[in-house]
């Protein structure tokens, strides 16, 4: 059995005994700014986990798509009178988060909107893996995200840990067991601390030599995460009886779990990431009261959450520890868009995140999720942004990383979010404030890379006015280029060659002619200025052939016809005649030979024109017959033409025929031989061919 296999095994056996431990990471790389000891105050982040799937459209709800919402999750839709507004991005929340509005006011919280993963997984524990572990639908990772970072930062773990520089773990579980989150690739970081209070430290001989074989390689290792966990042990218990307060947490399981945590960090446990959870949202139904939609089981469970993240916010304000707390709040993934008849929702895709704290950057992270009204039961909303660049937006905003660890632990480089005020572009000018020398840079205008104004021009300064193809082939398009801006004189180029110039000699206008269908760019130079230029790309087009499709509908006898090409048609239906805007026609076809004819104004499109004939009903009998024939004729036709043919096309018979008044026409197949003969009937509403046995 391997070392990784063996710990795999052992791991979940120590988590729930006395020691209260799995593992520590810690970190020998003096430049990590966080993760660099466990002596001296530093960043923390605490996960919260809301287990089940949350409920994303009720707890942040998009006011701008309200009464969308009505419609489609009438089930579940709070009343608008209840909900909490923020006043920022038409956003309102839950009326079990009304608290939360004071941290939002106060610039201490932060909504990340749309967040998921491609192809998401709606199963509860493999969305949970792939949520801990930071890999993607198709990667199956054994390993968490956190875990992995520790690694990376401590790769002599756990051999030499802990130590004198890292007295305290970097990761602390707060509730029943250990999550994926915190397990390595080949260790498993983190301290399971759920009970710091009442750690025993096991009392047994810690200094064994045993032998260099298999099994001794084993039982020194148990013998090493013992130690370890004793000496963490004894450090939490010391730290949670430091920071005793009285400050009321919610009673339950998340309750607990805050109120051990808010009385670690307030007691110096300098640990660096922290995990909690509370379950309870998988709510397919009883979501909501029927009788009240602001009370049921979401709501109890944000309540709970309410009043858990208030007092810690009290806590961490009253010791002065809240500027280096980061609180971030996920689920697994979120709910259906519409509405289940039993008051619940189904497991849905993207979903908002939470984070709480005050070096926030506190401005709205995405776009409000459009619903589309006409939402099925199968409609997800769809991700802005993927969950692993919260991940690297944490690791290197907040926990002090850089790309390179960044993408060690998450497999590949992403894009990040600004979390933190550092990583803030308040001018809107790409350069991120941190590293901006001009941070007051007016809107639209252009930087250099110290954020700092350069030579530019509004984005409307020029007019290109594209004039297409007359037809098609005819290389008569042109473009018009303009501009109002007389402060500067002008030249166009294509490519390397100047085709023109903007000037008071033209008016500050030009064209380039003699354009056929294609492609174009033209780039716009301000004499004098180095380095400007402003360019078009555009397409001269030419008008399609025109486009006809018809169908021939028998039950109805009409035709459908479907136009493409124009924006007006000439039809000629039969003897009528009219113009028209519609792509889509309905003509009700008469009995006999029907024309149609299609045009536009532009003789280069072409003509379009079908013959439909609709013949009457005709009726052969006896069928099979030894010679006398009878021809039912609908209609109103006078005569018609009769036409006798072999299988193998030889005419046999062909003569005009009167249809009587009894529209029978009758004749007689004595004289022929045997077989089977195709009768074929001409008239002017009647074309009909059958089958005729003579026996």
């Amino acid at each position: 059995m391997k070392r990784r296999e063996f710990i795999h095994n052992i791991s979940h056996a120590l988590a729930v005994s006395s020691i209260h431990s799995n593992f520590n990471f810690l970190d020998e790389k003096r430049n990590y700014s966080v993760l660099n000891n466990t002596l001296n105050t530093d960043n923390i982040v605490v996960f919260i986990e809301l287990s089940g799937g949350n409920d994303g459209l009720n707890t942040i709800v998009p006011m701008d798509q309200y009464a969308t919402l009505t419609k489609v999750r009438p089930h579940v839709i709070i009343p608008e009178n209840k909900l909490i507004a923020l006043g920022k991005n038409d956003l309102a929340l839950h009326p079990s988060l009304a608290d939360l509005k004071i941290l939002s006011d106060e610039k201490r919280m932060k909504i990340i909107q749309n967040v998921g993963y491609a192809n998401p997984d709606l199963s509860h524990f493999r969305s949970s893996d792939i949520i801990q572990s930071g890999s993607g639908f198709s990667d199956f990772v054994p390993s968490g995200w956190a875990g992995r970072l520790c690694e990376t930062l401590h790769p002599d773990y756990p051999e030499k840990y802990p130590n004198d520089l890292f007295p305290d773990p970097l990761a602390v579980e707060l509730t029943a067991g250990m999550p994926l989150m915190f397990t390595g690739t080949n260790s498993f970081p983190g301290y399971l601390g759920g009970a710091p209070d009442s750690f025993n430290e096991i009392n047994t001989s810690l200094n064994n030599k045993y032998p260099n074989t298999f099994s001794g390689d084993k039982l020194s290792y148990i013998q090493q995460i013992t130690s370890q966990a004793n000496r963490y042990g004894v450090q939490l218990k010391k730290a949670y009886q430091l920071g005793n307060h009285k400050i009321k947490f919610p009673d339950g399981d998340l309750g607990g779990q805050f109120y051990r945590l808010s009385r670690l960090i307030r007691g110096g446990l300098n640990t660096r990431i922290y995990h909690t959870g509370l379950g309870g949202f998988d709510t397919h139904d009883n979501q909501v009261l029927a009788s009240d939609h602001t009370l049921g089981m979401h709501a109890k469970l944000l309540k709970t959450l309410n009043d858990c993240i208030i007092p810690l916010m009290k806590s961490l304000d009253e010791t002065k520890d809240s500027d280096r707390v980061m609180i971030v709040v996920f689920s697994e993934f979120g709910r259906r868009i519409v509405s289940r008849g039993s008051g619940g929702t189904d497991h849905g895709a993207a979903w908002p995140m939470m984070i709480f704290g005050n070096k926030l950057n506190p401005k709205v992270a995405g776009i409000n999720p459009k619903i589309n009204p006409l939402a099925t039961s199968n409609d997800n909303l769809e991700a802005e942004f993927d969950y692993r660049q919260i991940y690297a937006s944490i690791i290197e905003q907040w926990l002090g990383g850089d790309s390179a660890v960044q993408k060690k632990v998450l497999f590949k480089e992403y894009g990040q979010i600004s979390i933190t005020k550092e990583y803030d572009d308040n001018d809107g000018d790409g350069i991120l404030d941190k590293y901006d020398k001009c941070l007051n840079t007016v809107a639209g205008a252009m930087v250099d890379t110290n954020g700092c104004e350069v030579f530019s021009l509004p984005p409307e300064t020029f007019s290109v006015t594209v004039n297409s193809a007359s037809c098609v082939g005819q290389k008569n398009g042109s473009v018009v280029i303009s501009t109002k801006n007389t402060n500067n004189s002008y030249s166009i180029h294509v490519g390397a060659d100047m085709v023109g110039k903007l000037n008071a000699q033209n008016n500050y206008s030009h064209i380039i002619g003699n354009l056929g269908n294609g492609t174009y760019q033209i780039c716009i130079k301000v004499d004098g200025i180095n380095n400007y230029e402003r360019c078009y790309s555009f397409k001269i087009a030419e008008p399609p052939a025109l486009n006809a499709i018809v169908k021939v509908d028998n039950l109805t006898e009409s035709l459908k016809v479907n136009l493409g090409g124009s924006e007006m048609y000439q039809v000629t239906f039969n003897e009528n005649k009219f113009e028209t805007k519609e792509s889509e026609l309905d003509l009700k076809l008469m009995k006999g030979l029907n024309k149609i004819r299609v045009s536009t104004n532009k003789e280069c499109q072409g003509v379009f024109f079908r013959e439909i004939f609709v013949s009457e009903e005709c009726t052969v009998f006896p069928n099979p017959t030894t010679g006398p024939v009878n021809v039912f004729i609908n209609g109103s036709d006078e005569s018609v033409e009769l036409l006798i043919n072999t299988l193998s096309g030889t005419i046999v018979h062909q003569s005009q025929k009167i249809i009587p008044y009894d529209r029978i026409v009758k004749f007689d197949l004595s004289s022929y031989e045997s077989g089977v003969y195709l009768i074929s009937l001409n008239g002017k509403t009647v074309q009909s061919s059958s089958k005729i046995i003579k026996v």
